[in-house]
């Protein structure tokens, strides 16, 4: 049963993360630390993954209007795109992966990006009306330039605690486009991501391991993911020209600051 427990607090975590400027692996990473949990394997990961890419895929596809006339416009976030936005960060996975993995997989790693993402974060809030004094671009003005140059922030993604959507918002906010652009330009860059990275686990997966109880634990991931990730995704596009970045930012210089006073 403390297992389950486990399974479904990690799993909202991931819901909550995913498509927030605050890093999902980091805080994966952080909270079975903590606790002194053991680590969830890759079946785990590979569960929640897929729940957020439900709720990304249904939300985007069926659910709002904002995606909607993103598509019907001219300018839109097509499949050359996405293609082209996506082009980096799985170049670099291909090539740094492994390096990632043994070498920036640490508290050290996430406490110093969680603090340093979030200090830029802060000072492009501040002085983006100084920079951007005219009127902000809106995602029908996306070039394939721009989508580049995106994805090449998006890249950095690949350090832990520096947050995929975080990086991307941050790209496209020095790009001078407006709040709400740039969450729907992280969101529609998850898809390639997030599938791909999931399927290269499921690769690694040990499928003799599946037996009742670790179906039921992939089931408890996908359900409570997919909802957690859903709710996020609606509730965040929604509200953030009001809120803005600052909340979250603040999140992460404490988180930063939590992590530097206890485990550094």
């Amino acid at each position: 049963m403390n297992e389950l427990f486990q399974i479904t607090f990690l799993s909202i975590v991931q819901g909550i993360t995913e498509f927030l400027p605050i890093s999902s692996s980091a805080h994966l990473i952080i909270i079975p630390k903590l606790f002194g949990w053991v680590d969830q394997d890759v079946l785990i990961d590979v569960s929640m993954h897929f729940g957020s890419l439900l709720a990304i895929s249904y939300y985007y596809l069926l659910h709002n209007n904002d995606f909607k006339d993103i598509k019907s416009s001219k300018h839109h976030i097509g499949i050359k795109k996405l293609m082209i936005g996506s082009a980096p960060v799985l170049l670099s996975g291909f090539f740094f992966y492994d390096f990632i993995t043994i070498n920036l997989r640490s508290i050290e790693v996430i406490t110093i990006s969680t603090l340093l993402i979030a200090t830029l974060f802060i000072f492009t809030e501040l002085y983006s009306d100084f920079f951007f004094k005219k009127s902000k671009k809106n995602i029908k003005d996306i070039s394939n330039y721009d989508m580049l140059l995106i994805g090449i922030f998006q890249a950095l993604a690949l350090i832990p605690g520096t947050s995929r959507s975080a990086i991307i918002i941050l790209g496209a906010l020095l790009l001078g486009y407006d709040k709400k652009s740039t969450i729907i330009i992280a969101l529609a860059l998850s898809f390639p991501v997030i599938f791909l990275a999931m399927s290269y686990e499921i690769y690694s997966i040990n499928y003799y391991i599946i037996d009742y109880y670790a179906s039921l634990k992939i089931l408890i991931s996908i359900i409570v993911s997919f909802l957690i990730s859903f709710f996020v995704i609606k509730y965040f596009i929604s509200y953030i020209n009001k809120i803005g970045f600052y909340p979250f930012m603040i999140y992460r210089i404490l988180l930063g600051l939590f992590l530097l006073t206890f485990f550094t």
